[in-house]
């Protein structure tokens, strides 16, 4: 685990001259201002450069409104188009340099030979003489080659826990009586600032204040406003799920309870147990593996926070996407197509990028303590490395719904669109027949949720087209059994369609758990013997 920032004294103390902080560029106030009273701690002056400066910048303080602004004043120091590592090696002045921009790393992620060498200079330089001299190099991301790990630490500038957000929040509140609040509101904009730095939470406030006369609506905009910041680095806050609840998860919801007690900071103070690091949801498309997922964050009643890993071309964007996780604990983190994305990665066709990237998950899956729980939904489970599949705690197979589990997805669906299946939930008694059920449910036997579902919706959008033409709109929509029937012949089940690739999926499902048990309800059919066909039952074939 990285050293934050506040462990900067400490290694100045012990004579460490050179030392790299990450940070968000938002946070840059707050680092100013840390310096400030550790240069006055130290009798130093804190000066700052970046490529945008036209001199080195002294740091200094101004009164304003009863606060205490840190303010750039220029020197007579270094300009702009001076090389700054080397005009430092060649002076004497003492303080605390904070140097922005000085890591140019190539399209590789890469330092030039040059600057690793004047580094390493600087490193024996600085540790040999005595000018007092200081230098704290600034980025977003520093990856230093193995040659410099041993001289510059690298610290980082944390993203803020939920606590200590409550604490900015409940500050902001009471320095404006006039905002309308209450706990509850507090509470959900205290979550709502969640994975943003301490900087842009008050930037955010501030700019938010103008259009908000409570903060319940202040939560709202920080809400909206980090939504369109995430969506834009590949995450994503899913939406609730097109259906309130799944069926046929028996045994996968009996496990998410289990996972949802967990989230108990006593599970872990009082009890010794650990958090678990995930689950992967595995089968063939169209089971409904991602309305699971959605359906288990909300189970737990935490956020889900969903990302495409193909999309991660970074170590810079994973680490964004594992610390703004982190930050936002409790949370879900949910992989979606989770394969995909590791297709040729051990191929080292990208320069070994993929596999380092990889790695770096994996390492953080077996070590964070934070209460993030991965969730990968997949098509090809043997596509992942050994090593992802042995991270997680459960391998979920989610398979073809079974004829008491299809009923109920038909009912989910049908209940969307018809009021007849609406009040049929309430009564408990269903506008077709038992009889027509089974021969329904053998009619959509190889199809899968996803199908089911587009089914229904194809019936229902026929049905209003016809009332729109027979100009009787605002009449509820009615579909009859027959409609339904005839719906079926108007596709190809993947199962037929794709059936070397389905088959290929299901083939392998005896090293994952499933996640529904056995069929219990009405129409379960009887156990077959074998090479028993659909029409023949049990008894006939006893007797011959």
């Amino acid at each position: 685990m990285k050293r934050t920032l506040f462990d900067w004294t400490a290694l100045a103390d012990r004579g460490t001259f050179i030392a790299g902080i990450e940070y968000f560029l938002t946070d840059r106030g707050q680092i100013f201002q840390h310096f400030q009273r550790w240069g006055e701690e130290r009798s130093l002056p804190v000066y700052f450069w970046n490529p945008g400066c036209s001199s080195i910048q002294q740091l200094g303080n101004r009164e304003a409104e009863n606060t205490v602004r840190t303010v750039f004043q220029p020197t007579t120091l270094a300009e702009r188009d001076r090389d700054m590592i080397q005009y430092l090696l060649d002076t004497q002045q003492p303080g605390i340099f904070l140097l922005e921009g000085v890591l140019q790393f190539d399209e590789r992620g890469q330092l030039s030979d040059r600057l690793i060498y004047q580094l390493s200079n600087a490193f024996q330089q600085l540790s040999w003489g005595n000018s007092c001299q200081y230098w704290v190099l600034l980025a977003e991301q520093i990856e230093l080659p193995p040659s410099l790990q041993p001289f510059i630490p690298v610290l980082i500038n944390a993203l803020p826990n939920l606590q200590q957000i409550t604490q900015t929040v409940e500050q902001f509140c009471q320095s404006r009586p006039n905002l309308h609040t209450d706990a509850n509101a507090r509470t959900r904009l205290a979550r709502a600032c969640q994975g943003l730095t301490v900087g842009e939470i008050d930037l955010v406030l501030v700019q938010s204040l103008p259009f908000a006369r409570a903060v319940r609506q202040l939560a709202q905009m920080v809400l909206s406003y980090k939504l369109a910041k995430l969506s834009g680095r590949g995450l994503d806050f899913i939406a609730d799920p097109d259906v309130p609840t799944a069926a046929g998860l028996d045994l996968l919801d009996a496990r998410l309870d289990r996972i949802s007690a967990l989230f108990n900071p006593e599970a872990q103070k009082q009890y010794g147990l650990k958090f678990p690091r995930g689950l992967i949801l595995w089968g063939p498309p169209g089971t409904g593996k991602s309305l699971s997922a959605k359906l288990a964050a909300q189970k737990m009643g935490v956020p889900l926070m969903a990302v495409d890993w193909a999309s991660i071309s970074s170590d810079r964007e994973l680490r964004f996407l594992l610390a703004t996780a982190e930050a936002m604990a409790p949370v879900v983190l949910y992989f979606d197509d989770f394969d995909k994305g590791f297709a040729g990665w051990d191929s080292n066709a990208d320069g070994g990028l993929s596999k380092r990237r990889a790695g770096k998950l994996l390492t953080w899956m077996q070590e964070h303590q934070s209460q993030v729980f991965v969730i990968a939904t997949v098509n090809r489970l043997g596509m992942l490395p050994l090593e992802l599949q042995r991270r997680v705690d459960d391998i979920y197979f989610v398979d073809l719904p079974h004829d008491g589990v299809r009923y109920d997805i038909f009912n989910l669906h049908l209940a969307k669109y018809f009021p007849a299946f609406r009040e049929a939930q309430k009564t408990g008694i269903s506008p077709w027949t038992d009889d027509q059920w089974h021969v329904l449910l053998t009619e959509y036997r190889l199809c899968t949720p996803a199908e089911i579902g587009n089914a229904v919706r194809r019936v229902a959008e026929e049905k209003y087209f016809q009332l729109d033409r027979a100009g009787r709109l605002g009449d509820p929509l009615e579909i009859s059994f027959e409609e339904m029937k005839q719906q079926r012949w108007h596709f190809t089940p993947a199962m037929i369609r794709e059936e070397n690739q389905m088959l290929e999926i299901r083939n392998n499902a005896t090293f994952a758990k499933p996640v529904a048990g056995p069929d219990r309800s009405k129409f379960a059919r009887p156990r077959k013997e074998l090479f028993q066909s659909d029409e023949e039952e049990p008894a006939q074939l006893t007797a011959t």
